[in-house]
């Protein structure tokens, strides 16, 4: 299997559940240095227009305690600039979900050198975030 010398990933996990474990642990399989960016609060009240059920310490506190391998747990920038966040870690992989929004066409149109890949899904029709809400 390919390791890639760093690898991006984001997201709110408010509510970290087995998907989203599934999700993080695919991103660490495949880096060499893995990033982990969780959403502000800021953030997820205005992506998802609603506060999170946990606050943004507990979640990256949640995140940090999965002792993915190699990997830097962080919280998003406080004026939400995600694509500032990218440009600043560089990496080579920005992996998603397999259901995350996000426009993929304007980030290699600001990163052509980037990579992007999705994770498949792991039982969707289950460990969905909206379900636990």
């Amino acid at each position: 299997m390919e390791k890639f010398s760093k690898v991006f990933v984001a997201g709110t996990f408010d509510g970290l559940h087995a998907g989203h474990q599934f999700f993080l642990w695919c991103a660490a399989q495949i880096s060499k240095s893995l990033v982990v960016v969780v959403a502000r609060d800021s953030t997820v009240l205005k992506l998802k227009k609603r506060v999170p059920k946990f606050p943004e310490s507990e979640r990256q506190a949640r995140v940090f305690f999965e002792d993915l391998p190699n990997a830097c747990v962080r919280l998003g920038r406080a004026d939400g600039d995600f694509w500032q966040t990218l440009s600043e870690e560089n990496p080579d992989v920005l992996f998603l979900g397999h259901d995350q929004k996000f426009d993929e066409v304007a980030a290699r149109q600001k990163f052509p050198q980037l990579k992007i890949l999705r994770a498949a899904a792991f039982s969707p029709e289950f460990f969905k975030s909206s379900r636990f809400r």
